[in-house]
């Protein structure tokens, strides 16, 4: 007899998180290729004799390579997230080479905080983050949600958290 496949979560993270992410994660590839450009660059053409042409090229490659992922992940990203509740669980999906699922019951949450960076409040976004009990991915994030949703989240946690339901 097989067992029933697990609940697949159905709601989506806002769909202006993906420039968020473009956003976020070109910055990132912006400091990682100007630190490889205008400091490693120099100091391996400086210290090492075999540095020709073929080498200027390969790392002016992994400059834009990084562009590149800073430009095609946050689309694939957003189209594998997904986020719900199931009576007292918190239910996770998201990764592209490797998905995870998470199943957490409300019952091992400590606490919900609401993250709000610069660029996130730019487009009107929040993180909720979730600290549960125990060792392994104690803490896990769910990025990209309008403010009013985030915030729903938080007190619907609290609130199953602080009724004793649980």
């Amino acid at each position: 007899m097989d067992a029933a496949p697990p609940p697949v979560p159905t709601d989506r993270l806002q769909a202006r998180v993906v420039g968020y992410w473009v956003i976020s994660d070109g910055l990132g590839a912006l400091f990682l290729g100007a630190l490889l450009w205008f400091v490693a660059r120099p100091l391996l053409q400086e210290h090492w004799t075999g540095w020709s042409q073929t080498y200027e090229n390969l790392l002016l490659g992994a400059c834009l390579g990084f562009a590149a992922l800073a430009l095609l992940l946050p689309p694939l990203t957003y189209a594998r997230w997904r986020y719900g509740f199931l009576g007292d669980l918190l239910l996770l999906r998201y990764g592209i080479l490797f998905v995870e699922e998470r199943a957490v019951p409300v019952r091992r949450m400590q606490h919900v905080d609401l993250l709000r960076g610069p660029i996130e409040r730019l487009f009107g976004l929040a993180t909720l983050i979730v600290f549960t009990a125990g060792n392994e991915g104690s803490a896990f994030r769910v990025p990209g949600l309008s403010l009013a949703r985030a915030q729903e989240l938080r007190d619907r946690i609290v609130q199953m958290r602080g009724d004793g339901r649980l």
